[in-house]
C-alpha cells in the first residue's frame, strides 16, 4: 500500500476532530529562488491529508515535508484557477487547539556539540535516558534522515494549557539527564516534524524519512505520562490568547504566521531599556554567557540571549558580547542575526522571554535559581527604585512568619515583631486604600512592611500591581486593577465568599494574577485582602450592581442612564456601577482602542452593501429598543454560499460592545444560560453566528419564541427564594445558512405571531468589480485586530445615549412614527417597524459620533424593501386563521386524508332528533372499503359532519392548533358542536359521539360535494 507508514504516522500522531485543521507543510524551490518557500495544505479528516500529501509528493519542486503536531482552528480558504476550493494551512501558537503526543528531536549529523555524531550514539543515548528518567519506551520513533524524532503518544487529545506542562517537564527531563536535543522543539506547540515515506532534502544525498523499529500498538494514559514526569515539572510561563477569525469574505494570507517557533513563552510588550550588567546579577544565564561570550549555548538560548539584548540600552554591542565566544560566531552573521531578532521585537510586541522558557531552551543555571519557581522573566528581579515609605508602628498579629514565597524583596526568618504602616501613598490614589502596615511602591506592588532587630523587612504580597480598588454589593465581591498579559491593565474580581477559601488561589489566577506557591503565602494573601477590605468598608462607598443597559430608579421609575464599562453614564455625569456577572464583565470590559474598529467597519461601509450595514448598524440599534415599546425583536440574514461577509459584519458588530469571539452565542449554550444573559446584558444586543444545519435553525427558532417576550421564567435562587427574573429590551441577529421562516411557521403554523417576530433577508455575493473590495488577506489583518480591540466603541455610544436620553427617545419615537404612517404599517407588524426604525436611527447616532459612515437612505430603502418581502411571505403562508382561504386549505387536507377509507356520502345528513323514516337516507358512496367512519357528508342539504376526535387527532399529528382552528371554524363558516350519531340513519352509524356540522351551502369556498 503507497504511504502507508505516512498513513499511520498521522493516523495515530494527530487529534483528530471534523472542525479543526491539521497542516501538512512543505518547502519547494522555485525558479529563480535564492532559497527554498514555504507552503502547506490543511485537511479536517485523514483521507483529505493523504490526498494533499500525494498531491505534494507529485510536485517537481517538492523539497522537505513536515506536519503541523496541533491542530489549528484556521486554515486559508483558496480557490484554484479551475474552480475548486481547497485550504492553505496556517500554522501558529496562538492558534493551536490540541495536541496527541509528546516529542523530542535528536539530531546525529555529527557537526555541532548538540548533535550525536550517528544513529547509533543518539539510540544508546536515548535508552541511557529512558533508564534514568522513568519515562516509558515511546510510542514510536521516526529516521528524520539527519536524527530521530521520539514520540510518546497519548489516549486523548490535550488542549494546549494541559500539554505545555507536560511538555516542559519532558524539557527539564532532557536537561537533568543530559539528553541531546532540541528542547525549543518540545517546548512548541505549533512545531512541524517530518512525516514518513518523505525525503529529507537538506542532506546530500536525499535520505528517506521512515520509522525506526517497531511501534507500540497501544497509546499511553495520561495519568501513566503524568506521573513519569512528575519530578521534573517546572513554572510554565502563562499563553497568550491569539486571534480566533472566523472565516468569510476577508480570508486570510499565509505569509501572516503568528508567533514563531522560537518565540515560545516570550512574554509580550516591552520594558525600559536595562543596563546588561545589572541583569547580569541576577541571572546567572546572562552572567555566565557574558563571561564566556556564548561558548556552549545552542542555537535557541543564542536565539533568547539576542532577544535579550534587544531590551538593553546598548543592544547591538550586549548582542556580541553573548555571542562572540562561539565556535561559529562571525560579526556579519551576528549583526544579521540581531537585526532580524530586533525588527520582530517591534513588529510582533515580543517582551522578556520568561524564566522558564530559558530554561527548557537548555539553560543548565535555572535549575538552581532561586528564581526560578516564581514564573517571571529575568527583568523583574532586576533592582529599581522604589518610592519612599512613611513609617509608624503597629502590632504585629502573633503567628504572622517571615516566608521565602513572597518574591523578590530582603527576606528574614523568626516571628515578626513591629510592623511599619504608611500614609498617604504618592504612587497611588489620593485617598490611602491600604491597611495599616502596608505600603504601595511605585510599581504598585503591595508589601508588608516588618520592623525586627535587623531595621525594616518588606514582603510583598504578590508580584502584582494591584490598585484602583472597589467594593461591590450584591454580590458582594472586591474588584482592583492589576496589569497582566502584554503590560495591559485588567480588573480583578474575587467574591468576598471566596476569600481565604480553597477556591480563592484558581479564581485569582483563572483571571491571571499567579499567588506566590506555598499555603503560607496563601494565608499571606488572605490576610492582606481581610484588612484591606475592611480599610475599603471604612473608607469608601461600596458601589451598587446593576445588569449593562438602560437604568431606572428604583421606586420612581424614572431613566436615569446607561449602564457600561463599569460606569453608569448619566446627563449629569458618571458614577461606578458593578455588573453582577463577573464573566459577562469580562467579556463586555471595553479593551484596546477605538481604531481598530473604526478601520474594521470601513471594510463594510466602503462597500455599498446595506445588507451588511443593517449588520453592523444593529449594535448602535440595540439599545433604541426601549424607546419603541417592544421587548425584543429579532434580524435574521441567511445565504447559503459561503464568503458573503455576513460572519464578518456579525464580528465587527459584536466588537462595537464586547469580545468578538466570546460574547457571541453557541448553539451549545442552553436556553437558561441564554435567558440569564440576557438578563444581564438587556440593551446589548446579542448575536448568533454559523446556524448551519437544520438542527441547528430549529433549535434557535425554540430559544427565538423565548428571547421576543422579554423576559426569563421566574427561577428559584440558590436560597430557594423567588429570584427577580431579568428583563431585556434588545435587537437579537442571527446569521444562517438557510431562511428562519419555514421552522417558525411550523412552530406557529395556525398564527402569523411567529412570522412578525422575524425580519428575514438572504444575502448574494458582491457583483464582480463592486467598490470597497480589498486584498482578502490585508482584511482579514484588520478584522483580527478587534480581538484584542472591542468595546471602545460602545463606550462612547454609551456615554453618548446616557447623556441624551430624552433626546433620543423622543428622535427615535418621531422616526417610529413617521415611518410607520409612510408605510401604511399595521398594528401587526409593531416589531419589523420598530426594528427599521432602530437599525436606520442606530446608523445616524453612529455617523454622528463620528465612528462610522454609514449610507443611511441606502439603508433605508433596503430595510423598505425587506419590508415589502416579509408582507409577500406572510400574505403567502396558510398560516393566519383570519383567512377563510386558509381555513379552507386545512379542511381539504383534513377530508382527503379521510376520504378513501373514512368518510360516508349520503343523499342527506339526518340532523334532528330521533330515527329517520325508514328508506330516506340513501348511501351514494362506495361503503365497501370503510374502516371507520370520521366524516359525514350530504350531497343533497349540503350537510358536512366531522367527527372531533378524529379531527383533533389529525390536527395534533400536523401541528396545528385545535383551539385556534375550531375557532376559526366557528367564526368564519357558523360551525357549530353537536352530540349525534355519525352516519345516522344507515346501518354504518357509530355511537353518540361529539361532532362538527358545517352547513356548506352559500360557501363556494368549499365546493366539497364536488370534489367528493
Amino acid at each position: 500500500m503507497p504511504l502507508e507508514q505516512a498513513r499511520e504516522y498521522l493516523a495515530r500522531v494527530l487529534p483528530w476532530d471534523d472542525k479543526n485543521f491539521v497542516g501538512v507543510h512543505y518547502t519547494f524551490q522555485g525558479e529563480g529562488y535564492d532559497k527554498p518557500r514555504w507552503s502547506g495544505s490543511a485537511a479536517r479528516d485523514l483521507d483529505g491529508a493523504m490526498r494533499s500529501l500525494a498531491y505534494i509528493l507529485k510536485r517537481s519542486d517538492t523539497r522537505d515535508i513536515y506536519a503541523c503536531l496541533s491542530t489549528q482552528i484556521e486554515a486559508h480558504e483558496k480557490t484554484s484557477p479551475k474552480g475548486y476550493k481547497y485550504f492553505n494551512a496556517i500554522r501558529s501558537q496562538k492558534n493551536a487547539v490540541a495536541l496527541k503526543s509528546l516529542f523530542l528531536d535528536l539530531d546525529a549529523k555529527g557537526q555541532s556539540n548538540d548533535s550525536y555524531n550517528d544513529l547509533t550514539e543518539a539510540t544508546d543515548a536515548l535508552c541511557k535516558f529512558l533508564s534514568e528518567s522513568g519515562m516509558p519506551r515511546p510510542t514510536m520513533v521516526v529516521g528524520s534522515g539527519g536524527g530521530m524524532h521520539v514520540y510518546w503518544l497519548l489516549n486523548r487529545a490535550l488542549t494546549p494549557d494541559e500539554w505545555r506542562p507536560l511538555a516542559y517537564a519532558l524539557a527539564e527531563a532532557t536537561k537533568r539527564h543530559g539528553l541531546k536535543c532540541d528542547t525549543q522543539c518540545t517546548i512548541d506547540s505549533a512545531r512541524v516534524l517530518r512525516i514518513p515515506d518523505t525525503l529529507n532534502c537538506k542532506s546530500e544525498p536525499k535520505r528517506s524519512v521512515s520509522f525506526l523499529g517497531s511501534r507500540l500498538d497501544f497509546d499511553y494514559a495520561i495519568e501513566r505520562i503524568t506521573k513519569a514526569l512528575e519530578p521534573y515539572k517546572v513554572a510554565v510561563p502563562v499563553a497568550v490568547s491569539g486571534p480566533v477569525l472566523d472565516q468569510s469574505v476577508f480570508p486570510k494570507r499565509q505569509a501572516i504566521l503568528g508567533e514563531s517557533e522560537l518565540s515560545s513563552g516570550i512574554e509580550p510588550s516591552a520594558p525600559p531599556p536595562v543596563h546588561i550588567n545589572d541583569a547580569a546579577r541576577e541571572c546567572a544565564f546572562i552572567r555566565e554567557t557574558i563571561a564566556d561570550g556564548g561558548l556552549t549555548n545552542s542555537q535557541p538560548l543564542w536565539n533568547l540571549t539576542t532577544l535579550l539584548a534587544t531590551f538593553t540600552d546598548d543592544p547591538r554591542n550586549d548582542t556580541h558580547r553573548m555571542s562572540r565566544g562561539h565556535p561559529d560566531y562571525t560579526k556579519e552573521k551576528t549583526d544579521e542575526f540581531f537585526d532580524r531578532k530586533d525588527r520582530e521585537q517591534k513588529e510582533k510586541g515580543l517582551g522578556w522571554p520568561s524564566c522558564s522558557t530559558i530554561s527548557a531552551s537548555g539553560a543548565r543555571q535555572c535549575a538552581a535559581c532561586p528564581h526560578f519557581q516564581k514564573n517571571k522573566t529575568p527583568y523583574h528581579f532586576i533592582p529599581r527604585r522604589e518610592a519612599p515609605a512613611q513609617s509608624s508602628q503597629a502590632f504585629v498579629p502573633s503567628g504572622l512568619q517571615a516566608t521565602t514565597s513572597f518574591g523578590a524583596g530582603t527576606q528574614s526568618s523568626g516571628t515578626l515583631s513591629t510592623v511599619l504602616p504608611v500614609g498617604p501613598n504618592p504612587a497611588g490614589p489620593a485617598i490611602n486604600d491600604l491597611p495599616d502596615g502596608y505600603m504601595r511602591d511605585a510599581r504598585g506592588i503591595i508589601s508588608l512592611l516588618v520592623q525586627d532587630e535587623a531595621g525594616t523587612q518588606k514582603f510583598p504580597v504578590t508580584d502584582y500591581r494591584m490598585d484602583d480598588p472597589w467594593l461591590q454589593v450584591s454580590p458582594r465581591a472586591l474588584h482592583f486593577t492589576t496589569v497582566t498579559d502584554r503590560g495591559k491593565s485588567q480588573q480583578i474580581t474575587i467574591h468576598l465568599e471566596h476569600v481565604g477559601s480553597m477556591e480563592m488561589r484558581r479564581i485569582l489566577q483563572d483571571q491571571g494574577l499567579m499567588l506566590p506557591v506555598g499555603p503560607k503565602a496563601t494565608e499571606n494573601v488572605t490576610r492582606f485582602f481581610v484588612s484591606w477590605i475592611k480599610k475599603l468598608q471604612e473608607t469608601k462607598d461600596s458601589v451598587s450592581s446593576s445588569p449593562f443597559g438602560w437604568h431606572v430608579r428604583q421606586g420612581i421609575g424614572k431613566l436615569e442612564g446607561f449602564v457600561y464599562g463599569g460606569k453608569l453614564w448619566t446627563p449629569a455625569g458618571d458614577t461606578l456601577a458593578a455588573a453582577p456577572d463577573t464573566v459577562l464583565a469580562r467579556h463586555y470590559a471595553p479593551t484596546g482602542d477605538e481604531q481598530s474598529w473604526v478601520d474594521a467597519c470601513r471594510l463594510i461601509t466602503s462597500q455599498g452593501r446595506p445588507e451588511l450595514e443593517a449588520i453592523v448598524a444593529s449594535a448602535f440599534g440595540a439599545p433604541l429598543v426601549r424607546f419603541t415599546g417592544q421587548p425584543g425583536v429579532l434580524m435574521s440574514a441567511f445565504s447559503k454560499a459561503s464568503g458573503i461577509g455576513k460572519s464578518t459584519s456579525l464580528k465587527i458588530a459584536q466588537a462595537v460592545w464586547g469580545d468578538p469571539v466570546k460574547a457571541v452565542q453557541s448553539l451549545s449554550d442552553t436556553q437558561n444560560a441564554v435567558m440569564n444573559k440576557l438578563g444581564e446584558i438587556r440593551s446589548l444586543p446579542l448575536y448568533w453566528d454559523e446556524l448551519k444545519t437544520e438542527d441547528d435553525t430549529k433549535k434557535f427558532v425554540n430559544i427565538t419564541f423565548q428571547t421576543t417576550q422579554g423576559k426569563e421564567k421566574a427561577r428559584m435562587s440558590r436560597s430557594v427564594t423567588q429570584r427577580e427574573p431579568g428583563s431585556w429590551q434588545t435587537l437579537l441577529v442571527s446569521a444562517s445558512n438557510d431562511s428562519l421562516l419555514d421552522y417558525v411557521i411550523g412552530r406557529t403554523n395556525m398564527t402569523t405571531a411567529g412570522i412578525y417576530r422575524v425580519f428575514e433577508y438572504s444575502m448574494d455575493p458582491p457583483a464582480a468589480g463592486a467598490p470597497g473590495q480589498i486584498e482578502p488577506s490585508d482584511a482579514s489583518l484588520i478584522v483580527a485586530r478587534l480581538n484584542d480591540n472591542y468595546g471602545q466603541v460602545g463606550l462612547k455610544y454609551a456615554q453618548f445615549l446616557g447623556q441624551n436620553h430624552a433626546t433620543i427617545e423622543k428622535e427615535v419615537g418621531d422616526f417610529l412614527k413617521a415611518f410607520s404612517k409612510s408605510v401604511g404599517a399595521t398594528a401587526d407588524e409593531r416589531f419589523w417597524t420598530a426594528l427599521i426604525a432602530c437599525v436606520c436611527m442606530g446608523a445616524k447616532y453612529a455617523n454622528q459620533l463620528g465612528v462610522a459612515t454609514f449610507n443611511e437612505d441606502a439603508l433605508k430603502s433596503f430595510m423598505v424593501s425587506v419590508l415589502g418581502k416579509m408582507r409577500s411571505v406572510r400574505v403567502e403562508q396558510p398560516v393566519d386563521m383570519d383567512v377563510a382561504e386558509n381555513i379552507s386549505n386545512v379542511i381539504a387536507q383534513y377530508l382527503n386524508a379521510m376520504r378513501s377509507r373514512h368518510t360516508l356520502i349520503t343523499n342527506r345528513v339526518h340532523i334532528v332528533k330521533g330515527k329517520p323514516q325508514p328508506g330516506t337516507i340513501k348511501v351514494v358512496s362506495d361503503a365497501s372499503r370503510l374502516d371507520g367512519i370520521y366524516v359525514h357528508l350530504g350531497q343533497e342539504d349540503k350537510v358536512l359532519r366531522i367527527s372531533s376526535i378524529s379531527l383533533s387527532e389529525w390536527l395534533r399529528e400536523k401541528g396545528y392548533s385545535r383551539h385556534i382552528f375550531t375557532e376559526a371554524l366557528k367564526k368564519e363558516f357558523g360551525v357549530k358542536s353537536v352530540r349525534g350519531r355519525i352516519g345516522s340513519g344507515t346501518s354504518h352509524a357509530g355511537a353518540t359521539e361529539y361532532l362538527l356540522e358545517i352547513q356548506l351551502a352559500g360557501h363556494p369556498l368549499l365546493d366539497f360535494i364536488d370534489e367528493a
